[in-house]
């Protein structure tokens, strides 16, 4: 999915009296009050754009719609690995080719339907239609026919590989063998079912903006149902007693206060608001780690990359020479240590180097010598008789990254850089339409596995912005779906990868590790790479009298 924007300010000075310290006289704060009502206060940075788990693709969507809808499957807390969710278990053809899901028989909406095989094939129905639009068709190009269905090349969805064999079982047919098939569906809420009903008692089932997602009318599945969406202000949600697993859900409710950036934030939790931030100010990280054992802040690894596309319909970009001279003037060291505060490590290829079982090899490094020969063999000597590159960012994003590759570009090349800044989803329509020339961009994985960033470039992808293609490539990455072991796949995709880095549509910076504050009073919230907290696990509970 693509990465929140980040606003990026120094502050100069603490906010005084920290109201989690203890006082006498002191006011409960909200988010101390809030533990004797279960109601987790967690910071958004921004609107979501869509409650709708099939269109949904700003990042605060994919906070809030996993604990609204609730898929076949789910994802560990921890590992991201697949586990039962709406199909209490399932099962695998001995040829790897066709998955069967058999149903809880408890799973209900929450308006007390049940959940049946039909709300599946009726969802992914919809989310492959092309009326629709929705970007993440691509997570279903493993289901026979879904692909061809999705382009419009067929009309009759009885020959995807979706079937019902009777109310409380759901087949899946693959086009191959595909054995991270499962984590894929646990950790995409696309895959989740919507209630019909409701869908189209409000208009077209293709229709986008009919309203269905409002509060009163949306109808969930998930251990929460939405009570609450006050735009640009606060998404309430409350437990769900209809959902499957209710007793075990120990919170009543989630509350997310949308905020323009992480520096509101982050004043916010100091203030007692909220239990948890989405992220910290960058140049606030030195300070919180000074604190020691003692300190809010929580630092994760994470499957997120940070690069720069590269519209290449756009001369010079459409020469690899100049984008790999782009690419290998930069030092990702710098750009790392004062943009990033050290909180992410430079990237010299597209996959992030923290995903397990996939080679740790780099595909560059920073050479501005060789960059400066690229650019020349590309007629650019010294930059002489380059064009003046149009830097796209966002108005609560990376201006200061985008300052940094201003001078670095310039200093070392000799490239004059004009930096563009637009509000946020006027920078993400402008990059889907293909309305500029360089621009700063990222992407945190849908799923752990390469291809969750390789799948990004093919020259179907929706989210493929640079205009690049090149049929070695998606030959590459097809040849490595055919391979079950998984040594000889990961072997077969860093082949791929190393394709995409000789061509450079996109420039790699950094891999950013997810840093955020958490209140002493939340308990049981799980981490992982990619940054899902699942609010089935958490409960609030007051810290001993000694704790920060």
């Amino acid at each position: 999915m693509p990465l929140p924007r980040l606003r990026l300010f120094v502050l100069l000075t603490l906010v005084a009296g920290a109201v989690l310290a203890s006082g006498c006289g002191r006011r409960e704060s909200i988010a101390e009050a809030a533990i004797a009502t279960q109601t987790l206060h967690v910071a958004s940075t921004g609107e979501p754009s869509e409650l709708d788990p099939a269109i949904i693709n700003a990042p605060p969507d994919f906070k809030i719609v996993p604990m609204l809808f609730e898929g076949l499957l789910i994802a560990d807390p921890t590992t991201l690995e697949a586990r039962p969710g709406v199909a209490a278990r399932w099962d695998v053809s001995a040829d790897g080719l066709t998955y069967t899901f058999h149903l809880r028989p408890d799973a209900r909406w929450s308006n007390g339907d049940p959940v049946t095989a039909a709300d599946f094939l009726f969802s992914w129905q919809r989310v492959l239609s092309p009326a629709l639009g929705s970007q993440y068709t691509f997570l279903f190009d493993n289901v026979v026919g879904a692909s061809d269905f999705a382009a419009g090349r067929s009309n009759d969805f009885t020959t995807v590989g979706f079937g019902a064999p009777d109310a409380s079982t759901v087949t899946i047919t693959l086009n191959q063998p595909t054995p991270y098939f499962p984590v894929i569906v646990a950790n995409n809420p696309v895959w989740a079912p919507v209630h019909r009903a409701t869908v189209e008692s409000v208009g077209s089932a293709t229709a986008r903006g009919t309203g269905w997602t409002k509060p009163g009318t949306m109808v969930t599945n998930g251990p929460f149902h939405l009570t609450e969406w006050r735009p640009n202000d606060v998404i309430r949600l409350e437990k769900s007693p209809n959902y499957w697993d209710a007793s075990h859900v120990r919170l009543n409710a989630v509350v997310y206060h949308a905020y323009d950036n992480l520096e509101s934030a982050e004043r916010a939790f100091r203030a007692g608001q909220l239990h948890r931030t989405e992220r910290v100010p960058p140049s606030r990280l030195p300070v919180y780690r000074e604190q020691g054992e003692a300190s809010l802040l929580r630092e994760v690894p994470s499957l997120i990359a940070r690069f720069v596309n590269l519209n290449t319909r756009h001369p010079p970009l459409d020469d690899p020479r100049v984008r790999r001279a782009l690419a290998l003037a930069l030092d990702r060291e710098a750009i790392t240590a004062r943009v990033y505060f050290d909180d992410a490590t430079p990237a010299h290829r597209v996959v992030p180097t923290s995903l397990t079982g996939y080679p740790t090899t780099a595909d560059f490094s920073d050479d501005l010598a060789a960059a400066r020969a690229e650019l020349a063999a590309a007629g650019y000597p010294n930059g002489d008789g380059f064009p003046v590159l149009e830097l796209s960012t966002e108005s609560g994003g990376t201006r200061m990254l985008a300052e940094i590759l201003q001078a670095q570009w310039k200093d070392g090349l000799g490239i004059q850089v004009e930096i563009l800044v637009s509000e946020s989803r006027v920078h993400w329509s402008r990059l889907q339409h293909g309305e500029y020339t360089v621009a700063a961009g990222g992407w945190v994985a849908d799923y752990a596995d390469a291809t969750a960033f390789l799948d990004l470039w093919r020259t179907d992808s929706g989210w493929n912005f640079t205009g690049w293609s090149d049929p070695a490539y998606d030959a590459a990455l097809d040849h490595a779906a055919t391979l079950r072991d998984p040594a000889d796949r990961a072997a077969a995709l860093r082949e791929a990868e190393h394709l995409l880095m000789q061509a450079m549509p996109i420039v790699p910076l950094a891999n950013q590790n997810v840093s955020y504050l958490r209140h002493p009073a939340v308990r049981g919230l799980q981490e992982n790479p990619m940054d899902r907290a699942d609010y089935r696990t958490v409960w609030l509970e007051a810290p001993a009298a000694d704790s920060p």
